[in-house]
């Protein structure tokens, strides 16, 4: 036992009797990255992205494909609720009308300014201008609305004091022969089926019509989004070959998300109206958590909170949705899309490129005029033509973005492995009888690393700028889905009326593009052997 312990605390010293600490390529990495600041930034900025995204759910924030209609462009803002900026812009336009019926007076020279800013449609000037100045003379007591335009106000008010949203959080049914609690979320859809077609205490076989016939129509209009202008007939045969290929176990999956979607509105709507009841008495207290009773067997978790005391730090979209989740939300597509495509397109390029460059001879010789053939084809059209044929989902894009993105990796890693198949620690392994794969994977390919994460780190926004691309062209990521090139894209249009929308997602992405670029250059100098010793 003695000599055990002895033995465990030995150490190996040198000549001077001092302690020689072991070294390795990851911890002198690690040492030479730790010097470059600016790659500390980047990777610190990643990983903050990273976790963001990862943690979305987790996150104190508004569903990303919450619509709210009345919270449609509402601008940024940390002190002002969705209320008060919702009355703000009605101001500003009957303030505006009031202006041009001359009701709101103004000196010849602001008049003629106001009609410059028009002009030029520099139409947020116009509306800022007009509020402050209809707000300071009614302060006054020199300007007052009329009779039909306080009327007005006072619905919106009312309104916007009245007005909840209620979240069905979990629907829960209790079995009654066996007593026990079931989440209906976890249940199948035959299950679901039925404990509907009891809510609403009709025959579960109209049910199963009904349902059936719902999925036939979605999956017609995605046909008719995709490709338009065919004929009935096409349409009816094209019908039929998705029907067959969503299958049973398809169509029951995208039929327990129609069910689940409907008993929720029904508990929306008991709930609402207990809740106006409520309001009506002066009884309600928001914000509200509590579970309700939907029958003898449904029950359901409800929260409840005032509509419009919602407040928007960076704004909402032109569905009312809150930009802060979009974005969010947007990271982890994008985010996805780049490490995916990146890591895909890594590995296939490493293993074709070292077998050609070790190989070398006929293997090498085919599989490069393979490459050159591909090399040959326009990316961004085969990227397209993939997602045309084979339908605009994420799982698509992502397999579409890395088809070809390899050609460039199995290039560079060839040429490392061609010069590196005769180094003297390659024979060494030879003359010990290393396999073929062990030799190229154990050691040539790391003593390629830096090539390799260089690259790797200029694909991951390659990747995301062409999903933006594609997004743009209305190819890419489909709604309710963001991605920050979809964000971008949808704000293209307003963007000298609601800048925001693309303010703050081009921001997020700048910030990201720039962080893996600093850290992919810190890795590559870290990782590079020959500058080792220099530091």
């Amino acid at each position: 036992m003695f000599l055990k312990r002895n033995k465990a605390k030995l150490t190996a010293l040198n000549e001077f009797d001092q302690v020689v600490e072991g070294n390795s390529l990851s911890k002198d990495a690690w040492r030479r990255l730790k010097k470059n600041k600016m790659a500390v930034l980047g990777m610190i900025i990643v990983i903050v992205y990273s976790l963001l995204a990862a943690f979305a759910t987790f996150l104190p924030i508004y569903a990303y494909d919450q619509i709210i209609l009345d919270h449609q462009h509402l601008r940024p803002s940390f002190s002002k609720n969705a209320g008060d900026l919702m009355m703000e812009t009605k101001l500003e336009d009957l303030y505006f009308k009031a202006w041009r019926a001359g009701s709101l007076q103004v000196t010849e020279e602001q008049s003629a300014q106001i009609k410059t800013w028009i002009a030029a449609n520099e139409t947020n000037k116009v509306w800022d201008f007009c509020y402050a100045e209809g707000e300071r003379q009614k302060a006054e007591g020199t300007f007052t609305f009329s009779s039909a335009d306080q009327k007005t106000i006072d619905r919106l008010q009312e309104k916007i004091n009245n007005e909840f949203l209620i979240n069905v959080e979990k629907v829960l049914w209790t079995d009654p022969a066996s007593g026990k609690v079931h989440n209906l979320a976890r249940m199948d859809f035959l299950e679901i089926e039925k404990i509907y077609a009891d809510l609403l205490k009709i025959d579960i076989a109209v049910i199963e019509k009904q349902t059936r016939e719902e999925i036939r129509n979605l999956v017609l209009n995605n046909l008719k989004a995709s490709t338009p202008d065919l004929s009935a007939e096409e349409y009816e045969a094209n019908l039929q070959i998705e029907m067959d290929t969503l299958g049973e176990k398809g169509i029951a999956s995208q039929g327990k998300t129609n069910l689940l979607g409907k008993i929720k509105t029904t508990i929306t709507r008991t709930a609402e109206r207990e809740l106006r009841k409520e309001i009506s008495e002066g009884k309600a207290q928001f914000p509200i958590d509590r579970e309700i009773t939907v029958n003898d067997q449904l029950t359901a978790e409800i929260t409840a909170t005032k509509k419009h005391e919602r407040k928007y730090v960076l704004g909402t979209d032109y569905s009312g949705r809150d930009m802060l989740s979009r974005i969010i939300y947007g990271g982890q597509v994008s985010i996805a899309i780049g490490l995916i495509g990146t890591i895909t397109s890594v590995i296939i390029g490493i293993v074709l490129g070292a077998i050609a460059g070790y190989a070398g001879g006929k293997i090498d010789f085919l599989l490069m005029r393979f490459v050159d053939i591909m090399y040959g084809l326009p990316y961004m059209l085969l990227v397209i033509i993939f997602m045309a044929i084979f339908g605009r989902n994420i799982m698509n894009l992502f397999v579409a973005l890395a088809m070809v993105s390899w050609l460039t990796v199995a290039r560079m890693v060839r040429g490392q492995v061609m010069s590196l198949k005769n180094s003297e620690y390659v024979e060494a392994a030879r003359s010990m009888g290393a396999s073929t794969g062990r030799i190229i994977f154990r050691h040539m390919v790391p003593n390629s690393l830096s090539v390799i994460i260089v690259y790797s780190t200029l694909r991951v926004p390659a990747f995301i700028m062409q999903e933006s691309f594609l997004s743009f062209l209305g190819l890419g990521v489909q709604a309710p889905f963001a991605s920050w090139g979809s964000l971008v894209g949808d704000a293209v249009n307003g963007m000298t009326l609601y800048p925001w929308k693309l303010i703050f997602p081009a921001i997020a992405m700048t910030i990201f593009l720039f962080a893996m670029n600093f850290f992919g250059d810190g890795l590559r100098d870290a990782f590079d052997p020959q500058s080792k010793n220099q530091l």
